[in-house]
């Protein structure tokens, strides 16, 4: 340990200010900017994949045990990374998006009504043994909700992605307009 110290010349070492040193600027690395990059950054990663339902996998581990591992909806995980971004963008909506991405969130409400009001009439009007095979699957009706193994589940949530690929749409239109990137303009031509 002696021999490290040896080498350094004692004129070199300038003390610290103890009463203003603050360590890692926090400020630097936890920005509202950086924030909103990281969540648009996650929006386009998620929208790149392949839009597929979850489902569960076996896999075997190195001794041979089966174990079970669910593969995430690539579906719901786009939905959820544009309305977290929507969240984490909340103070930085202005008139414009406010409106547009109200427009798109009664849209989507109203696509999940109709979507119930179907489902329940394809109940009313099948008959008993179409009621008895779902039962017998676990599939049951619950009014104001969309049975995860019916097609218009599928149909909603296939629906509510074109949806929020709009919202991001505006999202990002957003991040131009507030000049959230240094050296470029988005959605706008730089002229020279």
């Amino acid at each position: 340990m002696e021999e490290v110290f040896d080498n350094i010349n004692s004129d070199e070492i300038e003390p610290i200010d103890f009463e203003n040193y603050q360590g890692i600027k926090k400020d630097v690395d936890f920005s509202h900017q950086t924030l909103v990059m990281s969540c648009m950054r996650r929006c386009i990663e998620a929208g790149c994949k392949e839009m597929r339902s979850g489902y569960w996998n076996d896999k075997s581990d190195r001794f041979g045990n089966v174990l079970k591992v669910y593969i995430s909806d690539t579906r719901k995980e786009f939905n959820e990374s544009v309305k977290n971004a929507e969240v984490m963008m909340a103070c930085d909506l202005d008139e414009d998006a406010t409106n547009k991405i109200k427009e798109i969130k009664e849209k989507i409400e109203k696509e999940f009504k109709k979507l119930c009001e179907m489902e329940k009439q394809s109940w009313e009007l099948c008959g008993k043994l179409t009621v008895k095979s779902r039962h017998s699957r676990g599939i049951f009706f619950q009014s104001g909700t969309l049975n995860i193994n019916l097609s218009y589940y599928q149909e909603y949530l296939d629906f509510e992605i074109g949806c929020y690929r709009d919202m991001l749409k505006e999202l990002c239109l957003l991040t131009g307009r507030k000049k959230f990137y240094a050296s470029e303009l988005v959605g706008q031509r730089q002229e020279n």
